[in-house]
């Protein structure tokens, strides 16, 4: 029987089996581990562990017949590859369950970045890390990783993602009155920018005559670690930042993770910071003017993808992760909020483009 607060989910046994992979057998003989969950993950159940003196993070992995992708399998082989890389900012793998979807981690004390706090410093760590994974890209162990989730390697692959995210968002459900008010801005809002944006992309291309439909060889491609920020990532007291939540990461265009990183909304990086980080990553990327060309082109594309996924909270399928992961996603001060993000970041595109 489970102590009283232990989670449901997790087999204490299965548990101590990890920690005795983790640690030397002298410590085999602490008492049982205590274990709190963590709030904040938004997909996956996180938790942390006590024992023998030690703290741990054990992150258990969201799976659903309707959702197939693998986020244990791809964060899983993704901290091997960097482990084997020698980089050092991710969070050390001390033992995994593949059948249970668990994963045991070193304990990282640090804090969560503040907006303001990013500078030159923080900048130069987040690209030395990104340079890092460009540098290893050519290893064994990196031809066995997986695409990353959404890994689009075309222009036209890039404007179907988001296409799709507006599709899935005018398909809701409509189950309240915040959910028909969503329903009019995809209406009303996003989906005319949208096309506005879409027209644009397909003209730069027409005018630079690129293809839509090219696809980039492999040396344009790298490992990306994807959904990359300052949002993912601790600052140690000592001042090293480590990032974590790779479970999207895989090969990917670089294009992708430069618009993203200036487009994710939780811990936004200021334009003079993104271009510094930019200007660093492509100094180590191959064919550099054409990841540059393309940044410029997808970023309004990106910032209504992010306005998408700042919509998450009203799609059934985000609804069981959140509640797999305990996030309270129908507390309407919540979905409010997300509205009103969409509602910025819209507006933030809108003027984007209105000076493209």
């Amino acid at each position: 029987m489970n102590a009283p607060g232990w989670p449901e989910s997790i087999d204490p046994q299965r548990l101590l089996a990890l920690l005795h992979d983790a640690t030397p057998p002298t410590r085999h003989g602490a008492p049982a581990p205590e274990i709190q969950r963590l709030l904040g993950g938004a997909n996956n159940a996180v938790f942390r562990v006590e024992w023998a003196g030690q703290a741990f993070l054990l992150k258990q992995y969201f799976a659903h017949p309707q959702d197939p992708r693998d986020r244990f399998g791809a964060e899983i082989a993704f901290v091997r590859f960097a482990a084997g890389a020698g980089i050092q900012a991710v969070p050390r793998l001390l033992a995994a369950e593949p059948a249970l979807r668990l994963a045991l981690f070193e304990w990282i004390d640090g804090r969560r970045v503040q907006p303001e706090e990013i500078d030159d410093r923080l900048i130069a760590q987040a690209a030395d890390f990104c340079r890092r994974l460009i540098r290893a890209r050519d290893s064994d162990q990196a031809a066995g990783l997986p695409a990353a989730a959404e890994a689009y390697f075309s222009l036209n692959q890039h404007l179907a993602c988001v296409g799709r995210r507006i599709d899935r968002l005018a398909a809701a459900p409509v189950e309240s009155d915040l959910d028909r008010e969503v329903q009019l801005f995809v209406r009303d809002d996003l989906s005319p920018l949208w096309c506005e944006v879409y027209a644009a992309v397909v003209q730069s291309a027409d005018s630079a005559r690129e293809s839509l439909y090219g696809e980039l060889r492999r040396d344009e491609r790298w490992v990306s670690p994807s959904d990359f920020g300052f949002h993912n990532a601790l600052l140690e007291p000592g001042g090293r930042l480590r990032f974590f939540d790779f479970e999207y990461a895989g090969w990917d265009d670089p294009a992708k993770l430069l618009c993203d990183f200036r487009c994710q909304v939780e811990v936004p990086v200021p334009k003079a910071m993104w271009e510094a980080f930019r200007d660093l990553l492509l100094e180590s990327l191959p064919r550099a003017d054409g990841v540059a060309w393309r940044v410029a082109r997808l970023l309004p594309v990106y910032r209504l993808k992010w306005c998408c996924i700042a919509l998450n909270e009203f799609l059934p399928e985000v609804r069981r992760r959140r509640s797999f992961s305990a996030a309270d996603t129908r507390d309407d001060r919540r979905a409010e909020a997300q509205l009103a993000k969409a509602r910025q970041i819209l507006e933030a595109a809108r003027r984007e483009s209105s000076r493209s």
